[in-house]
C-alpha cells in the first residue's frame, strides 16, 4: 500500500539567531584546507563543502569565540560531520570497527600529556591520526582539568551511543521511547559541542557549584530541542533509507500511530521542550549566576541548528522546488534510495527495479550524483558526445594524476592507441599462453586436496599473475602474489570510494607509494635493457614525438595491474557461481565447451562484477527518460540496465541460450571508453573456467556452503568453498 505524502512542518523556534561572523569565509577556507591536509576529505568532498551550506552550522556555533579558536571549533564540527557520514553510509561502523574506534579515541583524549604515550602509536585511520597530531592537542589546553574531564566524557558518550545504535541496527533490536530519548541525545553530540563552545568563548558556566544542576538541565533541554528538530526534518530521508532510529519512527512504533500523527506528536514534544527550557531559564538559582551561564547562548545554538536542519539539502533530498523553496509535502514515492544505503551492498536488485519503474533518472543528494537505471538511458549516456570522463579527476586523479581514464577526445584516442596493440592479435596470443600456464599451475596446486576456497586459490590469483607477467613484474611466490593482490584491492577501493571514506583516501596514497617503490627498479631495468613486456612498451611509446613521462609510466602500470585483476577476478568468481548453481549449466558447458562463452556473457549481463560507471555531463544531456543538467555527475547503474525487462526477456533468470540480440550488456562499458582489456578478460575467464572443469569435473559446493554476493561497486562472493 503506498505511503501517503508526509507533511514536514515548519518549526519556528522562538529564539533569536546568532549574529553573523565577519570571518566566516576564513573559517570555511581553513576547515577545508585542514581536512584535505589530513586526508579527511578528497577533492569531491571539498568541492561539495565549499559550494553548499553543509559547513554553515559549524560556523554558527562559534558564537563570540576569537578566530583562532573558531577555526578549531569548525574543524571539530567537520570531524564530527565526517564521522556521522561514515557511520550512516554503509558498512564501515559494523563488526566492532566503531567500538575499536571509540576505544582509540578514549586512549587519545584521556591521556593528559601533550605528547601521547608510545602505546597509542600511529593510526591507519586519519580521523584518529588527526586527533593525536592536531585536533585534541590544540583543544586540550582550552580549559582546566574539570573541563577536560567533562568534554572527554561527553565525547565518549556521544561515540558510545552511536556504537550502541549501530549494534541495535545490526541485531534488529526494538527500542522504546524511554530508551531512545537519552540515547539519541548522546548520539547527536550536542552536549559535547556545548563544552567546546564554552571553552572557545573562554567562558566557564560551571564556576559556581550552585548553578551546575540548573545549567545542566538547560543544556539537556536545548540538546533535546536540537535533536528532535533534526529527527523531524530528516524523517523522509530516514524512512527511505530504512533508518528506524528517528523520534518520529519510534513514536509510530510505540504508539501504533501513522506518520502524520507521529510527526505531530514529535512537534508537540519540541514545543514542550521549548516551553520547559524557557520556563527553566527564567528561574535561575537564587544567587546571581555568572555571565557564562547565559541562556541566550543556548538559544542562539538551538536556533542556528534548527534553521540549518530545516534548510540544508542533506535532510530534504528532493523536497526543494524549482524556486529554491522547501516543499513541506514530501512524496516518499519520489525520493530515491541513496547509493550510500547499506541495502545496495546487500542486494541492490530490488532497489534497481524501483528506480527503473518509478525514478529512472533521479538525483541522489547524499552522493551528489544523478542515477541512470534503464538500459536505453545508460546506453545513451555512455555513448553521448556530451559526456566526459572528467569524474576520474576526483576518483583517481589525486592518486595517479591525469591518465587515460580521465582523458577525452584526441588525447584519449592517442593514449588508447598506445595501449591497444598490447591487448590485440599477436600480443593476445602470447597472453593466452600465459593464462593457460598460470591456470594449469594453480589447478595443479589443488590436486590431492578435498576442499578449497576458489577465491583464495584461483579466481583472485589468476588475473594478478597474468597481468604481472604481462608487465614484467614478479608474481610467482605466494608472498609476491599476496602483495600485488593487496595493492590492487586497495587501489580499486580508492577508485570506487563514492562514500569518500577517509581511510580509503589516505590508504590509497600510501598504497600507491608502496607500489611505485616496488615497480621503480623494474622500470629502471627496462629503460636500460628493454624486453618484450608492457613496461618496455610504455617506455618506448611516443605521443606527439615525446616519450611518456615517468609519472605516466608508473600510473599506467598501476591502472593495468588494478583494472586487469579486480574486475576479472569478480567476473570469474560470478561465473563459477552460475556454473555450479544454475541447473544443467555445468553439464551443458562440459558437453560443449564453446558454451562457456555464452555462460560468461550471461554472467556479465546478470551478475556484472562492476555495478556502476560514473561520467560527467559537459552539457545538458537529453536522455530517453529525462534530462541530466550540465556539470552533473551521473552514475550509469549497469547492474540495473543489464536487468532491464524492456531490453532482456525474464532478465533475472540465467539463460545460457539467451538470443543474440539480448546479449549486449554494459559489463565492459560502452562508447569511447569501452574496456581496453575486454578481450583479455574474456579469454582469461573462459580459459580459467574451462580448465577448472576439465581438471576437476566433479567440482561442487562444499557441504553446507552457499555463495553470497557482496559489495556494490565490485560485487562478487568473498568465498567459494568447493569440494573437488
Amino acid at each position: 500500500m503506498p505511503i501517503p505524502p508526509l507533511i514536514i512542518p515548519e518549526i519556528p523556534l522562538p529564539f533569536s539567531s546568532p549574529p553573523p561572523r565577519a570571518d566566516s569565509p576564513q573559517l570555511r577556507e581553513h576547515a577545508l584546507a585542514w581536512a584535505q591536509r589530513y586526508g579527511l576529505i578528497g577533492r569531491r568532498g571539498a568541492h561539495r563543502l565549499s559550494t553548499t551550506a553543509l559547513l554553515d552550522l559549524g560556523m554558527a556555533l562559534c558564537g563570540q569565540a576569537p578566530t583562532h579558536k573558531a577555526e578549531t571549533l569548525v574543524c571539530w564540527y567537520l570531524w564530527a560531520l565526517i564521522l556521522d557520514d561514515r557511520i550512516d553510509d554503509g558498512p564501515w561502523a559494523e563488526n566492532g570497527v566503531l567500538e575499536r574506534f571509540v576505544t582509540a579515541v578514549q586512549a587519545i583524549t584521556e591521556n593528559d600529556c601533550v605528547d601521547p604515550p608510545h602505546e597509542i602509536g600511529r593510526f591507519d585511520d586519519p580521523m584518529l591520526s588527526v586527533l593525536v597530531d592536531d585536533l585534541w592537542s590544540r583543544t586540550r589546553s582550552w580549559g582546566n582539568e574539570r573541563w577536560r574531564h567533562r568534554v572527554v566524557q561527553h565525547l565518549l558518550r556521544h561515540l558510545r551511543a552511536q556504537a550502541m545504535l549501530v549494534k541495535m541496527r545490526g541485531t534488529g533490536t526494538a527500542i522504546t521511547l524511554a530508551e531512545y530519548l537519552p540515547l539519541r541525545r548522546d548520539s547527536f553530540g550536542a552536549l559535547f559541542f556545548f563544552d567546546l563552545i564554552d571553552a572557545a568563548e573562554m567562558l566557564d558556566p560551571y564556576e559556581h557549584s550552585d548553578t551546575i544542576e540548573w545549567w545542566s538541565t538547560l543544556r539537556e533541554h536545548a540538546a533535546d530541542i536540537i535533536t528532535w528538530t533534526n529527527d523531524i526534518h530528516s524523517i523522509a530521508k530516514d524512512v527511505v533509507c530504512g533508518e528506524r532510529f528517528n523520534l518520529v519512527s519510534v513514536l509510530a512504533d510505540t504508539h501504533g500511530t501513522d506518520w502524520p500523527a507521529s510527526i505531530e506528536t514529535a512537534l508537540q514534544m519540541v514545543n514542550t521542550a521549548v516551553a520547559t527550557f524557557t520556563q527553566t531559564a527564567t528561574r535561575p538559582p537564587h544567587h546571581r549566576a555568572s555571565a557564562a551561564a547565559d541562556p541566550e547562548r543556548l538559544r542562539h545554538i538551538a536556533r542556528a541548528a534548527g534553521d540549518w536542519h530545516g534548510s540544508v539539502s542533506r535532510y530534504h533530498l528532493h523536497t526543494i522546488d524549482a524556486t529554491g523553496q522547501i516543499n513541506r509535502q514530501v512524496n516518499l514515492e519520489f525520493i530515491p534510495p541513496t547509493l550510500k544505503s547499506r541495502q545496495f551492498e546487500i542486494d541492490p536488485y530490488p532497489l534497481y527495479k524501483r528506480l527503473r519503474t518509478t525514478l529512472p533518472i533521479v538525483y541522489d543528494e547524499p552522493t551528489d550524483v544523478w542515477l541512470v537505471s534503464r538500459y536505453a538511458d545508460a546506453k545513451a549516456a555512455l555513448t553521448h558526445s556530451g559526456t566526459s570522463s572528467n569524474n576520474y579527476s576526483w576518483q583517481i586523479g589525486p592518486l595517479l594524476g591525469h591518465t587515460i581514464v580521465a582523458m577525452d577526445g584526441c588525447e584519449h584516442a592517442q593514449h588508447r592507441a598506445l595501449l591497444s596493440p598490447s591487448f590485440r592479435s599477436k600480443a593476445l596470443t602470447a597472453l593466452e599462453a600465459s593464462v593457460i600456464s598460470v591456470s594449469t599451475d594453480l589447478l595443479a596446486q589443488m590436486q590431492g586436496r578435498r576442499q578449497v576456497d576458489l577465491i583464495a586459490d584461483f579466481t583472485s590469483v589468476l588475473p594478478v599473475r597474468v597481468m604481472a607477467r604481462a608487465l614484467g613484474l614478479p608474481a610467482e611466490t605466494p608472498e609476491e602474489v599476496a602483495r600485488l593482490k593487496n595493492w590492487c584491492a586497495i587501489g580499486f577501493a580508492y577508485m570506487g570510494n563514492y562514500r569518500q571514506d577517509p581511510t580509503l583516501l589516505t590508504g590509497g596514497l600510501s598504497n600507491r607509494d608502496s607500489f611505485y617503490d616496488f615497480i621503480q627498479p623494474h622500470i629502471d631495468a627496462r629503460r636500460t635493457v628493454p624486453t618484450d613486456d608492457l613496461i618496455s612498451h610504455l617506455l618506448a611509446a611516443r605521443v606527439d614525438g615525446q616519450p611518456l613521462s615517468e609519472g605516466f609510466v608508473r600510473a599506467y602500470c598501476a591502472i593495468l595491474m588494478t583494472a586487469g585483476s579486480e574486475t576479472s577476478h569478480g567476473a570469474l568468481a560470478n561465473l563459477v557461481v552460475n556454473l555450479l548453481n544454475e541447473p544443467g549449466v555445468k553439464e551443458a558447458v562440459m558437453a560443449d565447451p564453446d558454451l562457456m562463452d555464452n555462460a560468461l556473457a550471461e554472467t556479465l549481463r546478470r551478475n556484472p562484477p562492476l555495478q556502476l560507471i560514473l561520467r560527467e555531463a559537459r552539457e545538458s544531456l537529453e536522455l530517453p527518460s529525462g534530462t541530466i543538467p550540465c556539470g552533473a555527475t551521473l552514475a550509469c547503474l549497469i547492474g540495473s540496465a543489464n536487468r532491464d525487462p524492456d531490453q532482456f526477456t525474464d532478465p533475472d533468470t540465467f539463460n545460457i541460450l539467451r538470443p543474440h540480440q539480448e546479449t549486449n550488456h554494459f559489463a565492459f562499458g560502452a562508447g569511447r571508453h569501452f574496456c581496453l582489456g575486454s578481450l583479455l578478460a574474456r579469454m582469461e575467464i573462459t580459459i580459467g573456467a574451462r580448465l577448472l572443469l576439465q581438471t576437476f569435473p566433479n567440482v561442487r559446493w562444499a557441504p553446507g556452503f552457499q555463495p553470497v554476493e557482496h559489495g556494490f561497486l565490485n560485487r562478487s562472493p568473498h568465498r567459494l568453498e568447493v569440494a573437488l
